[in-house]
């Protein structure tokens, strides 16, 4: 949960959008500059969330409110459920 964690509140701020076009582009940019045990930390957890079998209101409490994430990809028509995948094929 830390690197879920870091990742909201590093990546994820409120001035996000200033750094990418578009949201999955903020995770590219994590990949690419976080060192690999982080991201695959991070990957993993995301991972053990999809597979939990949590509901979309749980799945947005964990993303907004627990880890601090900014971003809230419902206002993007994007379920959570589907935005924790997309984290997750995005990290690999």
């Amino acid at each position: 949960m830390e690197k879920l964690q870091y990742l909201a509140q590093a990546y994820f701020h409120q001035d996000y959008d200033l750094e990418a076009e578009e949201p999955i582009q903020v995770l590219a940019e994590f990949r690419d500059c976080e060192p690999s045990e982080v991201v695959e930390e991070a990957r993993g957890t995301m991972e053990r969330v999809v597979t939990s079998g949590m509901r979309e209101e749980e799945l947005a409490a964990l993303w907004l409110d627990r880890a601090g994430a900014c971003y809230d990809p419902r206002q993007d028509g994007i379920e959570m459920s589907v935005w924790f995948r997309q984290m997750v094929d995005a990290l690999l």
